[in-house]
């Protein structure tokens, strides 16, 4: 028989466990932890790619992360080596790199010491939906003079106005509206814009990669047409903004040359404003090319500033610098922090360390986190098991009281029966 001490001992055990477990539970599904999945941004950096995968045989990466100032504002600095093999013939190379077009770094690229020059090439902005670098994303900044197209300039003579055009085959071309205007597209193919509050503007420009012999175009109002390259239109455009893109840092053109190379080989329609505008201030994924013959074993060395993503969730902040690999080859890794910051908290693989220097290598992507203390703590819950928080602590409390009457039932029917 169990007599009234042990009774009230084993009752207070149970419900005592139930707490604890409760707690656990919380705490596990309610905090953050410090690592790479809790970064909204990635903004990483990229290897050396060749086009040839035997080439480049093995990398070295130094991130330079010693400068405060420079991190205060998210930047920091890499340095690159690579040793390739001699190659019979002329190989290509590309240092992916993500950047706006008015925020392009300068790259400077030598072989065994001797300056190599390369274009920039502009890529698109699928970056956000997939970081991975492909060749085919990026687009010449050079443009051929010989591509025509057809100007039209429509001079607006009421408030809202029509403008059609058709073609026999698709053709690419770039439009201008006014800011309130609606589109359709007919059964047989014909565009038709309605622009309302058209007198806002003084003119529009519609223009059709095409002589003219291809396509039909119409308007409710006065317009002027003319045949010209794509290369005139392009520069007559710039010119008249570019105090525009001088604000901003300065633009080259050869960015809007490659937009048109994409327009024209990916048969597209583009914007106006999309195209002269919006899109020097959007981030994309471009690429520095250069070709060369190989005739021995090289080294090839470069230096890029590279983004450092900071989670403000954390107290003290954490870090995160992360490469792509973009060959087969093996990169070896060293990275030199700061006294004020001089914590790898975690790592896609192991890191060595030595003061405030560590090193790693991998055949992968590599990324760490960093921070000024060894266990940063989380400013906010987590997100997803926020939402579930209120049904797990009734499921917790429901089934503690549950656990607590079982045991206390089972302790009533053995002393019943010992009686």
């Amino acid at each position: 028989m169990f007599t009234e001490i042990q009774k009230r001992t084993m009752m207070f055990t149970v419900m005592l466990l139930s707490l604890l477990m409760a707690f656990m539970a919380l705490t596990a599904n309610t905090h953050q932890n410090a690592q790479a999945q809790t970064f909204e941004q990635h903004f990483p950096t990229y290897g050396l790619y060749c086009n040839d995968s035997e080439t480049i045989t093995s990398g070295k990466v130094k991130f330079d992360l010693t400068d405060t100032e420079l991190l205060s504002h998210g930047k920091g600095v890499a340095q690159y080596e690579y040793e390739v093999a001699a190659n019979d013939g002329e190989v290509e190379f590309a240092i992916p790199f993500l950047a706006k077009a008015c925020e392009l770094p300068q790259i400077s690229v030598t072989v065994n010491g001797q300056a190599v020059e390369g274009s920039v090439w502009f890529g698109d902005k699928s970056f956000w939906i997939d970081t991975n670098f492909d060749t085919s994303n990026i687009y010449s900044s050079d443009i051929d003079e010989n591509i025509k197209g057809t100007l039209y300039t429509i001079i607006p003579d009421n408030n809202t106005i029509t403008i059609s055009l058709s073609y026999n085959e698709r053709k690419s071309f770039i439009y201008e509206t006014s800011n309130n205007y609606s589109s359709s597209l007919s059964a047989d193919g014909k565009h038709i814009w309605t622009l309302r509050n058209a007198l806002s503007k003084s003119s529009y420009t519609f223009f059709v990669f095409d002589d003219g012999t291809g396509h039909s175009f119409e308007s409710s109002c006065e317009y002027q047409t003319e045949t010209v390259t794509c290369k005139d239109f392009i520069d007559s455009q710039y010119k008249i903004y570019e105090e525009y893109y001088d604000y901003y840092g300065g633009v080259p053109i050869g960015f809007f040359y490659s937009i048109i190379n994409q327009v024209l080989q990916s048969n597209l329609n583009l914007d106006y404003n999309d195209l002269f505008f919006n899109s020097v201030d959007t981030m994309q994924l471009n690429a520095y090319k250069f070709s060369m013959s190989i005739e021995a074993d090289s080294v090839i060395s470069y230096e890029l500033p590279i983004s450092v993503q900071r989670n403000y969730a954390f107290k003290p902040l954490i870090y995160l610098v992360e490469q792509k690999q973009v060959g087969s080859y093996n990169t070896s890794y060293s990275i030199e922090l700061n006294n004020n910051i001089p914590h790898i908290i975690e790592s896609s693989v192991e890191t060595d360390n030595k003061g405030l220097g560590y090193t790693a290598e991998t055949t992968e992507d590599f990324y760490f986190v960093f921070s000024s203390s060894k266990n940063p703590t989380s400013t906010t819950t987590n997100i997803d098991n926020g939402i579930n928080r209120t049904g797990l602590i009734v499921g917790i409390a429901v089934g503690g009281i549950v656990l607590i009457g079982g045991v206390a039932l089972t302790i009533f029917f053995i002393y019943r029966r010992k009686a």
